[in-house]
């Protein structure tokens, strides 16, 4: 059993590494001159408080992301910490009765927390970067054509999961307080179409722009 738990845990860090990469990788675009923070604050107030507040929701999904993170890798060293991986979410029978079953099931809401802080990650370096007076840009554009990308992964690994968990109760496997975890597959797949469609005017935008100083 021991031996099992080991392998089951190893390769869940080799599939969830990818995902803590996408943060360290994207770590050295943040590091702004202070001057330059406070031209923002000076020039787009407004811009630079939305920018606040979704840094204070991008704090509270990481510290949920490695919570959960943490209590997961703990649980196979001591099962009864899945009584309560993160905020009432029980699934130590489903532990018991097979650890595969319980390791797949909190890869992916681990997946979707993870996937949900980089969605305000890259919020905030839309903010941090956008420029009112010239918005229109190829790095803003791309930026949020990777939002609806990541808000479109999230519907995925939701449908995922809400599937999964379907699947297991059927079968009479206890799964209390995960329910809160699996809602909100379709908006976000609403939210993945809504945020492209922003993109290509944003793409179109670019090219006016690129026209126009040509023309000039």
């Amino acid at each position: 059993m021991e031996f099992r738990s080991e392998l089951i845990f190893s390769n869940y860090l080799l599939f969830i590494n990818k995902y803590l990469l996408m943060f360290v990788k994207n770590l050295k675009n943040m590091n702004q001159p202070l001057n330059t923070w406070k031209e923002k604050w000076a020039q787009q107030p407004t811009l630079m408080l939305i920018t606040v507040i979704i840094w204070s929701i991008f704090i509270g999904l990481c510290i949920q992301a490695g919570t959960l993170l943490f209590t997961f890798a703990y649980s196979f060293s001591k099962p009864t910490v899945a009584q309560d991986l993160y905020e009432g979410l029980n699934l130590y029978p489903l532990y018991l009765k097979d650890v595969w079953f319980y390791g797949g099931i909190v890869t992916l809401i681990l997946c979707v927390a993870i996937l949900k802080a980089q969605l305000f990650y890259t919020m905030i370096r839309i903010f941090l970067k956008i420029d009112l007076i010239h918005p229109f840009s190829k790095e803003i554009a791309k930026l949020i054509s990777t939002l609806s990308y990541i808000a479109f992964e999230i519907g995925i690994f939701l449908a995922m999961a809400s599937g999964c968990a379907d699947w297991l109760i059927k079968r009479s496997f206890e799964l209390e307080g995960l329910q809160s975890y699996l809602s909100g597959a379709f908006e976000y797949f609403l939210l993945s179409a809504l945020i492209f469609a922003i993109a290509q005017v944003f793409k179109r935008g670019v090219e006016i722009q690129a026209e126009n100083e040509l023309t000039v």
